[in-house]
């Protein structure tokens, strides 16, 4: 931590020996030893507080974008459902004007105003066309 080797932390203690005694030394060590651990828990709760913290700002982030993609996702179903009701209200305007339609037209006459579509098998044996007889009436 402080980049302190043997020889240094010797040199401390001696001169420890010398200014306190060795009655107020043994005092002096107990209330350093309180306070270097007292000092070490307290650096470990803020590291776990750091590290809390740190992970439940990662945890809302990621909430927040979830959240923004399912409000996305919702509004695409709203937009999507309004254009569905508007089809199904379009396609039952629709069907309301054909069935007022046929309800008010007239019965066709059979057969009036249809044309026939002949098959293959029909053309061949069809009768030929009428000879053409030229009017001499001039």
């Amino acid at each position: 931590m402080f980049n302190l080797g043997f020889f240094e932390l010797l040199l401390f203690g001696m001169i420890a020996l010398i200014v306190l005694g060795p009655d107020k030394l043994i005092y002096a060590a107990k209330t350093l030893g309180k306070w270097y651990g007292q000092f070490r828990r307290i650096s470990d709760k803020l590291q776990q507080d750091f590290a809390s913290e740190f992970e439940l700002n990662q945890l809302q982030k990621q909430f927040e974008t979830e959240i923004a993609k399912i409000r996305a996702s919702e509004q695409d179903l709203k937009n999507r459902l309004n254009q569905l009701q508007n089809d199904l209200q379009d396609g039952s305007k629709q069907t309301l004007q054909t069935v007022e339609l046929t309800n008010n037209k007239k019965a066709p006459l059979p057969l009036s105003g249809r044309f026939f579509l002949l098959g293959d098998y029909d053309k061949k044996r069809r009768l030929p066309n009428a000879p053409f007889l030229p009017n001499y009436k001039a």
